[in-house]
């Protein structure tokens, strides 16, 4: 057998046992050995492929799935192959994200040997292991290497990648790169490939991983197999320390729930100040000490920010200044739990707590989402006002807002129907008032959401109720390959997911909205708050009267297109809606194209039919 085919096989083997689910495959020739290693692995329903054109794509298709499976519990790394050369620095923008995100992704790079390194041989890059930046690990492995040593480092690359439960920054998920030397031949002999797959054919009898690809995928959480975490009794620990004035601060958390948390916040009354795609922003059943328009109540109750003396953040809460500027505040304690929080036993320190007239710190733990404390009345009443303060404050600025956006709508149609004559619907003016109800609107849905940076989210932070299940990438708050992550999320959870998304991130990643006709599309509604250019940069510094100059060329950069011919081109259902009661038709499917058609489809292997269509909402012309 070449000393390619060796290798690539044995690196499946070790994929199966590290329990990895899935791989998404872009199309190359020197990657081809793991073509043919990986094929029939999936073909016996050991772990899914998914196939990509695009290096770049594929990259953001595969930080979609590993979200989508940690949401399920499924803790597993993704990997992505791809053949030499700049195919390799096409996955830098995934993985720069999954990076900072915390999200478990594995590249597997083809690589040429090592002797034609520095020698200008094609496709050859000098060291192509070290292309990558921002990894956890980078291996670099010889086509002919001893199988046992293939094994081990495959595993370690695989752990590497999920990371350690309740780890620090370097120890936490995140990128790996795996590039392997392949040598000629690419192919196995018809022999080879047929003990190849026979061998494959006995580890799906025999292999204990074998029905749980498909299996996962409909199985309730608690029948779900463990991909990754402390065994019982070995549980690591989290500690936080409550003092008077203590809030939470929450941003994305890369899909890990944050129940203790909840419910930490509950029994202590503390103000959640959450982003929309922390696990702590959706309203629950029980109590919640949710604050809406947090970022306004930071900037403008100044009695408020200024009594907080202690944070615990969770995620990475990136979205606004004044959440910064308080992160920032070197008179503030801040306390960062880890992402996975819920994995973790947490100790809690409560130095409030009042005996006899002292305080005294009450020392308790919370554990398998209960919280075990002991609070007094008189001190929970206290709490009880902090964030009742918190709350009222942000539903005050909540209502404000939409009283001004009303009055400025109402006063912008005025204005146009004395100088038209026309009391229609008339500029831009109206076109962020329909892009905010639509977005209250859908956060409302008990739905799947993911939401792109810039306008997109910062419509959501004003939502008062939110119901969605939200996610989002925050790592690096970009805005590219947001189409195909949606689709990796959707594939990754077996479920519908809907894209809340501006036009300019939308331009970013037109070539997520290709699938190859053989591949599972997921089950997708991409809505685009077309607004003609990055109108974010209106409400930043940029928009001074000084700058109006440059504003428009350099940062909003308008456009002037819609997207029904691309969804066409692309196979995607359309529609176009101007006011958010056309929106809302829209979405519950009145008056759109049939998605029973050709666009139908298995959302995730395990045959759910899924579709695609496209939500676009414009400015009313």
């Amino acid at each position: 057998m070449s000393n390619s085919s060796a290798v690539a096989q044995q690196i499946a083997r070790s994929l199966v046992r590290s329990r990895v689910t899935d791989v998404v495959i872009a199309p190359g020739s020197r990657s081809a050995p793991l073509v043919y290693a990986l094929g029939p692995l999936a073909e016996a329903g050991l772990i899914r492929t998914h196939v990509r054109i695009d290096e770049r794509d594929a990259g953001f298709l595969a930080l979609g799935l590993a979200r989508g499976l940690r949401a399920r519990e499924r803790q597993s790394a993704v990997a992505v192959v791809t053949t030499s050369g700049s195919a390799v620095a096409n996955l830098h923008p995934a993985v720069l994200e999954a990076s900072y995100g915390h999200l478990p992704l594995l590249v597997l790079s083809a690589d040429r040997p090592a002797r034609l390194r520095a020698t200008g041989a094609n496709q050859t890059i000098d060291d192509q292991s070290q292309v990558l930046s921002d990894v956890r690990a980078r291996f670099d492995i010889a086509a002919g290497e001893d199988a046992e040593i293939v094994d081990r480092e495959v595993t370690s690359a695989v752990s590497a990648s999920v990371g350690q439960v309740g780890g620090t920054v370097a120890e936490v998920a995140g990128p790996v790169q795996f590039n392997v030397q392949f040598d000629t031949p690419l192919v196995p002999t018809p022999d080879e490939l047929r003990t190849w797959t026979d061998e494959v054919e006995g580890m799906a009898e025999s292999e204990p991983s074998a029905t749980t690809v498909g299996q996962a995928m409909t199985a309730a959480p608690s029948e779900r197999v463990a991909q990754a975490g402390p065994a019982e009794g070995a549980r690591s620990g989290a500690t936080v320390t409550i003092t008077s004035g203590t809030v939470i601060v929450a941003g994305d958390a890369g899909g890990h729930p944050a129940e203790s948390l909840r419910a930490l916040a509950a029994a202590h009354h503390l103000p959640v100040l959450a982003e929309p795609s922390s696990p702590l922003a959706r309203a629950t059943e029980e109590s919640s000490t949710f604050v809406p328009s947090h970022a306004r109540v930071l900037g403008e109750r100044t009695d408020l920010r200024d009594a907080i003396r202690t944070v615990i953040v969770h995620g990475k809460p990136t979205l606004t200044r004044p959440v910064a500027a308080l992160l920032a505040d070197e008179r503030v304690t801040v306390q960062r739990v880890p992402d996975d929080i819920d994995a973790l036993t947490l100790t809690v320190t409560d130095e409030v707590t009042v005996t006899g007239g002292a305080i005294v710190a009450d020392e308790a733990t919370i554990a398998d989402d209960t919280v075990k404390t002991d609070v007094a009345d008189g001190d929970a009443a206290a709490g009880a006002v902090w964030v009742r303060d918190w709350i009222d404050a942000g539903e005050g600025f909540v209502a404000a807002a939409r009283n001004e956006r009303s009055a400025a709508a109402e006063s912008t149609r005025s204005s146009h129907a004395e100088s038209t004559g026309s009391a229609g619907a008339a500029s831009a003016g109206d076109f962020q008032s329909t892009a905010r109800a639509i977005t209250e609107y859908l956060a409302g849905q008990d739905t799947t959401l993911f939401v792109a940076s810039s306008n997109s989210v910062r419509y959501l932070s004003d939502a008062a109720d939110i119901r969605a299940r939200i996610h989002a990438s925050r790592g690096l708050a970009g805005i590219d390959g947001l189409v195909s992550t949606a689709t990796g999320l959707s594939l990754g959870l077996g479920e519908p997911v809907v894209l809340l998304i501006g036009d300019i991130a939308m331009l970013h990643d037109i070539g997520g909205l290709l699938t190859p006709s053989a591949e599972a599309i997921g089950d997708v509604t991409i809505v685009v708050l077309n607004d003609d250019g990055g109108a974010i940069f209106s409400g930043l510094e940029h928009s001074q009267d000084h700058l109006a100059g440059y504003l428009e060329r350099y940062f909003t950069v308008p456009h002037g297109r819609g997207f029904a011919d691309l969804a066409a081109g692309y196979g995607w259902d359309y529609a176009q809606v101007t006011s958010a009661a056309e929106f809302e038709r829209a979405f519950a499917g009145e008056g759109s194209a049939d998605a029973s058609g050709e666009n139908a489809a298995d959302v995730s292997g395990t045959g759910v039919a899924g579709s695609r269509r496209i939500i676009e909402v414009a400015i009313p012309r």
